[in-house]
């Protein structure tokens, strides 16, 4: 592998998720105080707070999933580096770190890194916002790693 590739990460279908989600939430918001205003009860205020912590919670997940430069999957000669979605930290594996590269789910749309004892790295499709990037990065790990090792 001569130069690094790069596999960005931009989760379109999810961050609209989140807004939309977010809209639904304020308006659930302001359902429940304007029914605590007429006279409601505590019930209605609680209901307020709660769908209030929700949307909240919707704004900063959109927030913090915007693209970015340097957001997504390196692959060079040293090894990957994978940048995670929540941290401002990437987490740097190099090659011989790395036991398997193996697809997980119904659909296989969770790639897992299997890192022998230390555990697995799960990079999942949502994060790309084509299919197709996701299914290039599989192929660019897949030459490079070799095939999962087989239990007898």
């Amino acid at each position: 592998m001569s130069s690094p590739r790069f596999f960005a990460f931009d989760p379109r279908a999810t961050r609209l998720g989140l807004f939309l989600g977010a809209c639904v939430l304020a308006v659930l918001s302001a359902w429940a105080v304007a029914d605590f205003r007429d006279g409601g009860g505590t019930q209605s205020m609680a209901r307020a707070g709660v769908s209030a912590g929700l949307m909240l919670a919707f704004l900063v997940a959109f927030h913090r999933l915007r693209p970015r430069s340097g957001w997504g999957v390196t692959l060079d000669a040293r090894g990957v580096r994978v940048a995670r979605p929540f941290s401002r930290n990437a987490l740097d594996l190099h090659w011989g770190q790395i036991d398997s590269v193996r697809r997980l789910g119904r659909r296989g749309n969770v790639l897992a890194l299997s890192l022998g004892e230390e555990g697995r790295v799960l990079v999942t499709r949502h994060l790309f916002a084509r299919k197709a990037v996701f299914e290039e990065l599989i192929s660019a790990l897949e030459d490079r790693l070799p095939p999962p090792r087989l239990d007898s």
